[in-house]
């Protein structure tokens, strides 16, 4: 059984008021800048060397709105994800304040003992600076605070041990990548699996090209299993402390990761429905009934629906260097969509960290975005001689992104059309 402790971190902000004074009529006025101040212990030790996660609870006097603080770490053993949403309240000062809350998970330690920093900060305050410290591992359990879902076996994350990741030990991220706009995050359900909430999907956002780089999730029934409707409650990604368009004229809002592939809670479908998730897309026999898009996502679910194994995907926007963009929205159209899929052969409930590379199948899919005649859609079985098919590794070459960083038996330099459905 998942075992995780759960630590609680008080942030207290203390606003304290300077004032700006104007000589010549000796009248002094407020200045109101947020300012943050740490209450408990600056230094947060883990006792044990699970995997674990914590929660921040921090306030902001003098805020500005609903703006929620940022949290960053260098470390690829510690993941901070911000909140979705805060309370307004006054202090005993009568100063306006701001509470939210920062969720951290450390990754299990099979290692010598570690240090790291946890960064937070909030407009012109001054950063707060957390150190967490975590003993030596043991080299014996490692748990994940979101185990993929049933049935697939529990998974056993570890430090990728070059680069990094969002999380250690999710099958399906991309390694980050060190660009000022490019923003990462995740989001999780409420819907237990394994003993914990499940994870929806984890995304990285370019504020150069206003729209996802990538998106990863993994793929399984249990997602899908209809418990609510289609929310289509369109709303700004509340981890990003910046605005995302989510509506474009002349193009549809295009999902990322599909509503229908996220109907287990309303909540993750409510989360498939942020602007970080949506993309724009051309409507006519591209993001509609029977278009090219639509025909891939269609091909995907052929993948996994049914399956007891998970297939993990990236579905990501790419925009050809020898192309002019076109801009709308302040959000720079992609010239071609993808999907990158990684899972096991013959479908083994077995999860993909503990199979070897002869046990894996992977694939990149690349579509063209652009306006489509009817008759000129790409068919799943014409993929391969219209071009559209590449190995992982091709794709990496493409793009420069490494997939599947936590995977490091993923056959990336090859595909067979035999191991897919077609």
């Amino acid at each position: 059984m998942k075992r995780f402790l759960i630590w609680s971190l008080v942030l207290a902000v203390v606003g304290a008021m300077t004032f700006a004074c104007d000589d010549s009529e000796e009248v002094c006025a407020p200045v109101t800048e947020p300012s943050l101040s740490v209450t408990c212990n600056h230094t947060i030790s883990l006792p044990v060397a699970t995997a674990t996660e914590g929660v921040i609870q921090y306030t902001v006097v003098n805020p500005h709105g609903d703006m929620i603080a940022t949290a960053e770490s260098e470390a690829a053993w510690i993941h901070p994800a911000l909140s979705s949403e805060g309370t307004h309240g006054t202090n005993s000062q009568g100063q306006p304040t701001f509470t939210a809350t920062i969720r951290y998970a450390a990754a299990a330690n099979r290692g010598a003992a570690r240090t790291a920093e946890l960064v937070i900060s909030y407009g012109r305050a001054t950063p707060v600076v957390l150190t967490i410290r975590q003993p030596q591992g043991a080299g014996g359990e490692n748990e994940d605070p979101t185990p993929d879902p049933t049935p697939d076996p529990d998974p056993t994350p570890t430090p990728t041990p070059s680069g990094k990741t969002l999380m250690a030990g999710w099958a399906e991220l991309p390694m980050t990548v060190d660009r000022s706009d490019w923003h990462y995050t995740y989001h999780i359900t409420d819907v237990k699996s394994g003993g914990s909430n499940a994870r929806n999907y984890s995304v990285c956002y370019s504020t150069e090209m206003m729209c996802a780089v990538w998106v990863a999730a993994p793929m399984h029934d249990f997602y899908a299993k209809k418990n609510t409707e289609r929310t289509d409650e369109y709303a700004t990604d509340p981890n990003f402390n910046f605005t995302q368009p989510g509506k474009w004229s002349g193009y549809t809002r295009g999902h990322l990761l599909g509503s229908a592939e996220r109907l287990v809670s309303r909540k993750a479908n409510q989360q498939a429905f942020y602007h970080s998730n949506i993309a724009p897309q051309s409507s006519t026999y591209f993001n509609t009934g029977g278009g090219a898009w639509n025909t891939l996502e269609e091909w995907v679910d052929k993948q996994w629906v049914g399956h007891a194994d998970t297939t993990y995907q990236v579905i990501g926007c790419y925009w050809d260097p020898a192309v002019t963009p076109k801009t709308v929205s302040s959000t720079r159209i992609p010239t071609h969509y993808y999907k990158v899929l990684l899972c096991t052969k013959n479908h083994q409930n077995k999860w993909v960290m503990d199979c070897q590379k002869e046990e894996l199948q992977c694939i990149a899919v690349l579509v063209e975005h652009r306006t489509y005649e009817k008759g000129e859609v790409p068919k799943p079985a014409d993929y391969e001689k219209r071009g559209m098919l590449l190995t992982v590794k091709e794709m990496e070459e493409l793009t420069g992104l490494t997939f599947f960083g936590n995977v490091p038996n993923a056959p990336k330099e090859s595909y067979s059309l035999s191991d897919w459905t077609f």
